[in-house]
């Protein structure tokens, strides 16, 4: 959930950054790329060792998950209908909206997860 925060405020940042130069002649837009990489993980976490002699498969705590920005693709339809440069504002919003509701999602799981934790510490139920 912290890398998933961590990649929540950095698209938050870049999509801003991108809403704000809309009308600037030759930006290229930038994207976020957390969840390809996740992903990734993901499947390399898929592996059994059933003997001690096996090598490890995976990482198991997935902390080396890099977050990272790169200029995005624009569709050849999009470059010529956007003008003076490839940002798309309404996709941008959209990917905007999508990412608010992602982050405030994994704070909430985030939160819940530290007040059962608080809650098995003390032995109080908290409301």
């Amino acid at each position: 959930m912290n890398a998933a925060l961590d990649a929540y405020a950095l698209r938050q940042k870049t999509i801003s950054k991108n809403i704000a130069n809309v009308n600037t002649p030759g930006y290229k837009p930038e994207k976020v790329r957390f969840e390809d990489e996740f992903r990734n993980q993901q499947e390399a976490l898929k592996g059994i060792n059933n003997h001690n002699f096996h090598l490890p498969l995976g990482d198991k705590t997935l902390a080396n998950i890099e977050i990272d920005t790169y200029k995005a693709k624009i569709p050849e339809g999009e470059i010529y209908m956007s003008g003076d440069n490839s940002v798309n504002i309404d996709r941008e919003m959209s990917d905007l909206a999508q990412n608010q509701i992602r982050a405030r999602f994994a704070s909430q799981m985030l939160s819940r997860y530290f007040k059962g934790l608080s809650s098995s510490i003390t032995g109080q139920q908290n409301q």
